[in-house]
């Protein structure tokens, strides 16, 4: 019994179904992304209310955030204090704790299933919602859980989102919700390893730590990058923390971002200028020097990555 004849497309016909397949994509991003950032481009050089017709204004929108004696260029600069002290943290906390739970609970058993679970249903939480749930740890009244315990030691009740240089460390504290993902990633990247490194080292008579230390961190540089990339990026973005813990006690200055900016971060000050001021070609501005300082860490660490010979980029 002779076998049916499958018929092969030849190479342009394959091509035609690939770019098909790719076109809802492509669609996607020159609508959704390339043409808005166009437009952003554009606006970020004029003055516009959405209201009246823009009007051209060269570079003074980058020129005001750029300088620290106008006000909306000393609250960029605060913003961007806060942003990058966010940032740093939170992606230490993230590779640490996050590498260091996936460590401890990547041995298979029940115990280890429930307990990744239990690290990562707080990631199921959208971070404004978990924001304001801390709001009432950290609110600036007597009756928020850290000032009754300082009330318990005699103290005074302690503005935390009020005070400057406060605020950013009440949202590097609520990060902690976040380790669960990192841990998922850590996890799949441990579980990858060969196991018979691990049984060779057992062999040797190495211990648990060695085992961590000279094995497992190595064979998971290029996990780690990835996870520290990622988590700058998230970093550099964080908006939906600073909103929820303006809301619950910050929201005492004219821009809602804090006392002297405590809860300021780039993205929330982006929103305001837009969405708050309407002053779209100012926002825009600020929407591109985020994209181009994000651009700017992400390039430093590509070429950290190729010159310290951590991960061979092919």
């Amino acid at each position: 019994m002779k076998g049916k004849k499958v018929k092969k497309l030849n190479f342009a016909a394959q091509e035609r179904v690939g770019w098909l397949f790719i076109a809802p994509w492509i669609v996607g991003f020159v609508f959704l992304t390339a043409v808005p950032m166009v437009i952003s481009l554009y606006m970020s050089f004029h003055d516009w209310d959405m209201f009246s017709d823009p009007v051209f204004v060269g570079f003074d929108n980058f020129a005001n955030l750029l300088n620290p004696t106008v006000f909306e260029g000393a609250t960029f600069y605060a913003a961007l204090g806060n942003t990058l002290l966010y940032t740093l943290f939170t992606a230490v906390i993230n590779l640490v704790l996050g590498l260091g739970v996936a460590w401890a609970i990547s041995k298979p058993s029940h115990l280890s299933t429930a307990l990744r679970t239990i690290i990562y249903l707080p990631c199921m939480l959208i971070g404004i919602a978990f924001a304001m749930m801390m709001g009432f740890i950290f609110d600036s009244n007597a009756f928020s859980l850290i000032n009754q315990l300082r009330a318990a030691c005699g103290q005074a009740p302690q503005e935390w989102l009020f005070t400057k240089g406060q605020g950013v460390w009440v949202m590097i504290l609520t990060s902690f919700w976040g380790i669960g993902g990192a841990m998922i990633v850590f996890v799949a990247g441990v579980k990858n390893i060969d196991r018979s490194i691990y049984e060779a080292a057992q062999i040797d008579g190495a211990s648990n730590f060695k085992v961590f230390i000279r094995i497992c961190i190595p064979c998971m540089k290029p996990v780690i990058i990835y996870q520290v990339i990622m988590g700058l990026i998230f970093g550099m973005q964080v908006f939906d923390i600073a909103v929820g813990l303006a809301s619950v006690g910050g929201a005492g200055s004219s821009l809602g971002m804090g006392i002297d900016n405590s809860l300021a971060t780039l993205v929330y000050y982006l929103y305001n200028k837009g969405f708050k001021d309407f002053q779209m070609g100012f926002a825009s501005a600020i929407g591109w020097l985020i994209f181009l300082l994000t651009s700017m860490i992400g390039a430093g660490l590509y070429f950290f990555v190729r010159k310290t010979g951590y991960y061979e980029v092919d």
